[in-house]
């Protein structure tokens, strides 16, 4: 019944007999076959170098699993979608001897050696084949940046070298001042 009602808060002014209808269809394909994808919306930041791993769960009857068509997918600014090659993924399979029975199984996506061109909108994807069913997840978004170092240079070194002497005339500086302000208040010491 809460999968009606879903139906009905997402209708958005729809007929009331239509969303029933869809509602009942859904129903009726869930009880015969399932397909569902599930892991978190959210977005990842990366250095380059680093290792980008997405996990992407697929919950399917165990009689699908022969015809099950799983991968991850990439959108890039440019709106192109690309696909990755076998063996960026990996996919874990979960078996059970009741055909029947609903499994969850893993696809892996896994880059190494991150860069910037790898940063985009991830999303998997499943089908199970000669059927309309489909299950599509949310976007990741990746966001890889540059490496962060730190060059210490000769001219660093005299520039930190310089700051620290400004920094000694600075207090010299102040305590002339100090005096000053002192000797001008209290007046001369006799």
């Amino acid at each position: 019944m809460t999968l009606i009602a879903g139906f009905f808060a997402r209708a958005g002014g729809r007929s009331p007999v239509l969303v029933f209808q869809m509602a009942a269809l859904a129903i009726l394909v869930s009880e015969h076959s399932m397909l569902e994808i599930i892991y978190a919306s959210t977005t990842k930041y990366l250095e380059e170098g680093e290792t980008l791993n997405l996990n992407c769960l697929i919950k399917h009857q165990q009689d699908q699993l022969s015809q099950m068509e799983a991968h991850w997918y990439k959108k890039t600014k440019q709106q192109n979608e690309t696909g990755f090659e076998k063996e960026m993924e990996s996919l874990h399979l979960s078996r059970n001897s009741d055909p029947k029975a609903k499994v969850t199984s893993s696809l892996v996506l896994k880059i190494q050696n991150v860069n910037q061109s790898d940063s985009g909108h991830y999303q998997c994807r499943a089908k199970i084949k000669d059927t309309v069913l489909t299950a599509v997840g949310h976007f990741i978004r990746v966001n890889v940046t540059g490496v962060s170092t730190v060059n210490t240079t000769e001219s660093d070194l005299e520039q930190n070298k310089a700051l620290r002497v400004d920094s000694e005339l600075e207090k010299m500086w102040a305590v002339v001042m100090i005096s000053w302000i002192i000797v001008y208040v209290k007046g001369p010491v006799s």
